[in-house]
């Protein structure tokens, strides 16, 4: 899966502003307010790959770096190897490569791709290894997704469907892309169970300023033109 694009916008601090006023106008710069791209932008493909397989991964490898950006303190791009365990029993191993960059002048593509026994979907295409049309089930609704996503959320509040409530899945696919981040900052390869159980190895990975900050009043500025540097000497 992919989100290779262009690095997204910023705004020259103005000499009114204080930090936390400046923080807030660029928040898409900095991992303390965004939680970097990888989070922010490309968890939308990360949050595809974990419905179609119906679980988040239980382990990331990945690494990334900083080369481009001006501002804030995140990374220009990130490559995750997710694992995930699959099938009835969990005994079945699936790897999803998760890409993602922001740097101009690159090429660039947004997109999903899965690759299976006897075919491959990307996107709204579908095609089989052995040429026969492959199946699709009858699905009513709107062709545009988001009209239909408003559709079914309408229903649900009015009591003409079930209430729809995607709380689990949003939180599986922010510690999915949480879990690529961490492991490309640190180099290490991060479980699932690191970060989404209670005393769990990154269970405290956090970073100032936090909500609490902002609400208590003025926040200091991390320093911008660095980033995590993964390993040792």
């Amino acid at each position: 899966m992919w989100w290779c694009g262009t690095q997204l916008w910023s705004k020259p601090r103005e000499q009114a502003w204080g930090p936390r006023e400046y923080m807030v106008k660029n928040w898409i710069n900095f991992v303390e307010m965004s939680g970097d791209h990888i989070v922010e932008q490309h968890v939308h493909n990360i949050d595809v790959a974990n419905w179609f397989l119906g679980t988040p991964p239980w382990l990331a490898v990945g690494f990334g770096g900083r080369m481009r950006r001006k501002t804030g303190n995140q990374f220009d791009f990130f490559s995750v190897d997710y694992q995930y365990k699959i099938g009835p029993d969990g005994k079945q191993r699936c790897h999803i490569h998760s890409m993602s960059r922001q740097i101009n002048g690159c090429w660039g593509r947004e997109a999903e791709e899965l690759i299976g026994e006897t075919g491959y979907a990307s996107g709204t295409r579908i095609r089989r290894y052995d040429k026969k049309k492959p199946e699709k089930p009858d699905i009513q609704g709107d062709r545009n997704p988001y009209v239909q996503e408003h559709i079914d959320l309408l229903k649900s509040i009015v009591g003409q469907a079930e209430p729809l409530n995607e709380t689990a899945h949003v939180v599986e696919a922010t510690l999915t892309g949480i879990m690529g981040r961490i492991s490309a900052y640190t180099g290490e390869a991060v479980r699932y169970s690191d970060i989404a159980e209670p005393g769990g190895r990154f269970g405290k990975f956090a970073y100032k300023p936090g909500p609490l900050d902002f609400e208590a009043g003025e926040v200091e500025v991390p320093e911008e033109g660095v980033a995590p540097i993964p390993g040792s000497d």
